[in-house]
């Protein structure tokens, strides 16, 4: 029997087995136990996803290192690139529906991406605070445990330090709309970042829609936030609103963007791990979101992978940027599933924002 396929009578149906002595820093109690003896017995973790999450195919072989550490498993991990967030949620409900294991063992999406799912039971309950008590809290194990916040993304500016250095002074989303900016600023196709302006208790729908019509003539054209090679190489001189800007983090970029992130518009976005419930190897799957939510698998996946880490955990790199833009008069919106799911109608209102910029 593994670990969660009888959640409910797992305590009584499992033989404790005595706690193994290992390298690592993650605390290893009964629940955990539990866990470790089901990915023994899988033996493998299936992982698909962008390349540029999660550090990609060197984020999973880092993951795998960092299991076998702290757990004393070999897996037979295996990555293969994957679509983006939303297609991919949507490949593994049509699984799920067809009865057929999912294209991955862990999902890595959004609150824009996780929330509509919620509903549909696509992802698995999972204790994340029983099996890692010391690290993750109530408020990082969203949904009841369905999701688990991985990483922290504050969209601002991304630009280029060499070709577009004077966007590093902008404060404030009004800054978009200078003149001396008009056909260096370019945004992406599906308005990345805007979404929370929509929102009726931030700007609502009109005057959002107002600042999008003015924005549209400013831009000097549309680029996907996978772009950030063309920032880089000055082709773009700037992107905003960025998804994450946390590539200007990233050493292979040697210091040629800058990231800023507009006080009066400040949001806080999370990526989140879910386990789905179709996975193969749920288990294989737990142990490689509690080692990328350890201290070192924060610093290994997240920070030299992807830029940025859970501002959540105190320790973070991350944690000490957002206090320092708290004291500049950030005041963040934090997007969540709990606040996405309570602003029903946002998707469709982009909808017809995101017409506006791509008919330009």
């Amino acid at each position: 029997m593994k670990f969660l396929a009888a959640p409910i009578v797992a305590a009584v149906l499992f033989v404790v087995t005595p706690l193994a002595a290992h390298a690592g820093d993650i605390p290893i109690n009964p629940a955990l136990q539990k866990v470790i003896d089901g990915a023994k017995q899988e033996g493998k973790l299936t992982l698909s996803y962008a390349a540029n999450i999660l550090g990609g195919p060197e984020g999973a072989q880092v993951g795998a290192a960092g299991i076998k550490k702290e757990f004393g498993i070999d897996l037979d991990v295996e990555y293969s690139p994957g679509p983006s967030f939303a297609p991919m949620a949507a490949k593994l409900l049509t699984e799920m529906q067809a009865g057929q294991p999912g294209s991955t063992d862990l999902y890595n999406g959004t609150a824009v991406e996780v929330t509509p799912q919620l509903a549909k039971g696509l992802w698995r309950k999972v204790p994340w605070t029983e099996l890692y008590p010391s690290r993750i809290t109530p408020q990082i194990a969203e949904a009841g445990g369905r999701a688990l916040r991985i990483v922290t993304k504050l969209p601002g500016i991304l630009y280029n330090n060499k070709a577009a250095p004077d966007f590093g002074k902008a404060t404030s989303i009004q800054d978009l709309l200078k003149p001396e900016y008009k056909g260096k600023l370019y945004t992406t196709p599906y308005l990345a970042g805007f979404d929370v302006l929509v929102a009726k208790d931030v700007w609502g729908y009109d005057k959002t829609e107002q600042f999008i019509k003015q924005l549209a003539g400013n831009i000097g054209g549309l680029v996907a936030c996978a772009g950030v090679d063309r920032i880089a190489s000055g082709e773009i001189p700037a992107l905003a609103l960025s998804c994450s800007g946390s590539e200007a983090h990233l050493p292979k970029y040697g210091g040629v963007l800058g990231e800023v992130v507009l006080l009066d518009v400040a949001s806080r976005r999370f990526d989140y791990l879910c386990v789905p419930t179709n996975a193969a190897h749920p288990n294989a799957a737990i142990l490689f979101a509690l080692y990328a939510s350890s201290p070192e698998g924060q610093m290994k996946i997240l920070h030299d992978g992807f830029g940025t880490e859970l501002d959540t955990y105190p320790e973070t790199p991350t944690h000490r940027q957002i206090a320092n833009l708290e004291k500049e008069g950030a005041k963040f919106i934090d997007v969540t599933t709990d606040w996405y799911g309570s602003h029903p109608g946002i998707e469709a209102d982009l909808g017809k924002l995101i017409k506006i910029v791509t008919k330009q």
